[in-house]
């Protein structure tokens, strides 16, 4: 996947000139590059924060030495590099070809004659890399790049030289845990021995789309490895006497990279003789489409400074890519010819400046440290409780009279009627490189194809309308759950409306659907269980759209939770996992999503794989006493409240933990409440105390407070600056520090 270039990133590095972004994370960021000769690469940099440490420059230096090492046959050739730069860098081969877990997602498990050539080229690989006294230590199918001429290795963020423990602590498990050895997952030293285990595993993955040890958290999945025998159903039996003797628990019992190698294939033939024509034709489209790519730019804010317009929302990139900025977002602020606007002043009255009497009804709370408080009209129409939207560089919020847009410096309604649309009825699109809202109208009666109207940011405000004939729009429990892209994901249903509970009937039929709204095209569907006409439960409680998956907390009618993971390109359900939640209502909207990875909001504060589930990490019980509560990413990290002690933040890659607020400062904080994330500060509630405090978002440290009300706070990165309060009647917005 190729991003468009941010307003702030440079035009050229080291001589390369910038085409667009492949990745962005916590260490850097990761470009498409082309040299003046004309070829085109990969460029990594470093973030300058991140260099400052010495023991970031000097990882950053063994991974280009480790590149360097397995050289261009076997991994991504290093075209030039410069590690003690203030700046560190390195330019790389751009790789044709997917990732392993890719061509599996693509192609199915692979044949036999395709899993012998593959290990045997990564045996060789190995071989290469433990001459020079290097070990991997981290191989996996999203480490292992495919080309049309061979596997490469990629990602040696973690590989160091034999032996060497400079960088590790004795007794810490470093790698990923479905594909460790036994000796690696109880922290001792990984020998090559151990990428061969690992190797062996990747094996077991290519042949059956699984690994040998099965999914789960990362406590089961350790246990398993170093004490269970390795799953090798649905391998081919001759393949599987090799694997097992590479998975043995001893490391002097397995096979060597170069018996390994030569086990598994004679070395005849092409590679690319051995791989199935659908994984051929992709590696294609993507030698194809980095020569048809046309660069991008996309232009600064209004302000000029950097931004991402979203309410607790982010899309941190592992592989693949983060747009960040509110670049392309410009918004119709104050849209002229009789829309009436009001503002708060110093002594709480209220000034209309249209001239147009002011009707709406008055906040009855005592005023806070807020800048401005509005009221919210939610009533027996309102199925869940508004959750606040981006629209440019504006805030947009529904509630029982539609869909509105809200000047944050004044507090006043810039766009009264927006869109129609309960509250859960409406979204925005996460896709930022467009700011575009969508609203499903709620006819009364009767039966009403069902519409999707949108809106995108600009001056030109006539809605795009979506029509949907085979779905009665009627039906109370429709509901926008998320967008991306263009791509509107969505609960409808066909047949007619009851008045009982909310209107659910046996006779209807209800689907997940993903519609793109630009050619008014069904993608998909799935069939979502029947639900009892008494009920009256909506079949969602939060969702998130991020590039190719989509995360929905789905509740059943007998009132339990499942979190499950769609493909959202094909509709199908890659995995589902229960959840105990005794209060639903409690999590509603409460969902944290990134690229790679997907956050439950209850139990142990943990990470779990988008593609099939499997627990990257864990932080609760078992390694801390005191309950956390529902996450929120940002700073490049996760933050939580932890019962007892305050606001903890979380590296998102490990788990570990980065810093504990200090001194207890927010011991009081609900630990039901995800934080709030915003530039520089992280905020958190303390209801007994009826007080906002902040935080530095980069080492904990306390900040202001300030008195607020709210039941939801949500960051509002727009201009200005502002957190958003959602409350059962009303919502505010309180300033940055």
């Amino acid at each position: 996947m190729l991003a468009p270039l941010t307003h702030d990133d440079p035009g050229e590095f080291g001589g390369h000139r910038l085409l667009a972004r492949l990745g962005h994370g916590g260490m850097g960021t990761v470009y498409l590059a082309r040299s003046a000769t004309g070829r085109t690469l990969a460029l990594k940099t470093m973030h300058a924060r991140i260099a400052s440490d010495p023991a970031a420059r000097t990882r950053f230096h063994l991974e280009t030495d480790a590149a360097r090492i397995i050289g261009d046959h076997h991994g991504a050739a290093v075209f030039a590099a410069d590690p003690a730069a203030e700046t560190p860098w390195l330019a790389t081969e751009y790789v044709l070809g997917p990732p392993l877990d890719d061509a599996v997602a693509l192609c199915g498990p692979l044949p036999e004659a395709s899993v012998r050539a593959l290990g045997a080229a990564l045996a060789g690989a190995l071989d290469q890399l433990h001459a020079s006294d290097v070990v991997h230590r981290d191989l996996k199918p999203s480490n292992i790049m495919i080309t049309a001429y061979g596997p490469k290795i990629i990602d040696f963020g973690i590989a160091r030289a034999a032996g060497d423990d400079r960088l590790t602590r004795t007794g810490t498990a470093a790698g990923t845990p479905a594909f460790m050895s036994p000796e690696q997952a109880t922290g001792q030293e990984h020998t090559p021995a151990g990428d061969v285990f690992a190797l062996a595993g990747v094996l077991v993955f290519a042949a059956t789309g699984r690994g040998p040890f099965g999914t789960g958290q990362a406590a089961d999945l350790l246990y398993r490895v170093r004490y269970s025998d390795p799953d090798l159903s649905g391998v081919p039996a001759d393949l599987a006497l090799i694997l097992d003797r590479c998975l043995a628990k001893a490391p002097a019992q397995r096979l060597t990279t170069r018996q390994l190698a030569a086990e598994l294939h004679d070395g005849h033939g092409d590679f690319a003789n051995h791989l199935p024509a659908p994984l051929l034709t992709d590696i294609a489209r993507r030698a194809t489409a980095v020569w048809q790519h046309q660069p991008q730019r996309l232009p600064a804010p209004p302000d000029h400074t950097t931004r991402t317009i979203a309410f607790g929302r982010r899309a941190y990139s592992r592989r693949a890519l983060l747009t960040v900025g509110g670049a392309g977002l410009v918004g119709a602020t104050a849209i002229g010819g009789g829309i009436r606007t009001w503002a708060t002043s110093a002594d709480g009255s209220r000034d209309d400046t249209s001239g147009a009497k002011n009707t709406s009804p008055t906040p009855t709370a005592e005023k806070g440290d807020w800048l401005w408080e509005l009221p919210l009209r939610l009533e027996g129409a309102s199925l869940s409780p508004p959750v606040p939207l981006s629209f440019g560089v504006s805030l947009a919020i529904a509630d029982d009279d539609g869909l509105r847009t809200i000047d944050v410096g004044k507090g006043g309604v810039d766009i009264p009627s927006l869109l129609k649309g309960p509250a859960h009825r409406c979204t925005d699109d996460e896709d930022i490189d467009e700011s575009r809202v969508y609203a499903s109208e709620s006819p009364r009666s009767g039966n009403h194809p069902l519409t999707i109207s949108s809106v995108k940011s600009g001056r030109d405000l006539k809605p795009d309308i979506v029509e949907l004939e085979d779905y009665n729009g009627v039906l109370p429990a429709t509901q926008l759950l998320s967008a991306y892209a263009g791509v509107v994901f969505l609960a409808a249903g066909q047949g007619e409306h009851f008045d009982t509970g909310i209107g659910y009937d046996s006779s209807q039929e209800w689907y997940l659907l993903a519609v793109d709204v630009h050619t008014a095209k069904v993608l998909w569907r799935q069939p979502l269980p029947s639900r009892p006409r008494t009920s009256d439960r909506l079949h969602f409680l939060a969702a998130r759209a991020v590039k190719d998956h989509l995360a929905v907390l789905q509740e059943m009618a007998d009132g339990t939770v499942t979190l499950a993971v769609h493909d959202s390109r094909r509709g199908k359900e890659l995995w589902r996992q229960s959840l105990d939640v005794p209060a639903p209502d409690a999590i509603r909207g409460m969902l944290e999503v990134d690229d790679g990875q997907v956050y439950p909001p209850v139990g142990r504060l943990r990470a779990l794989d988008l593609k099939n589930g499997e627990e990257k990490w864990s932080f609760g019980p078992g390694r801390a006493k005191a309950r956390t509560g529902p996450p929120a990413l940002g700073g490049d990290g996760v933050l939580a409240v932890e019962e007892g002690f305050g606001l903890i933040a979380l590296d998102w890659v490990t788990g570990e933990l980065r810093w504990r607020a200090p001194g207890r400062s927010g011991a009081d904080l609900d630990v039901t409440l995800p934080p709030a994330p915003g530039v520089g500060e992280v905020y958190a509630y303390s209801s007994k105390s009826g007080l906002l405090r902040s935080f530095s978002i980069r080492t904990g440290k306390a900040g202001r407070t300030r008195k607020a009300r709210g039941d939801r706070f949500y960051p509002f990165d727009g201009i200005p600056e502002a957190i958003v309060a959602v409350g059962e009647d009303y919502f505010a917005a309180y300033p940055y520090s």
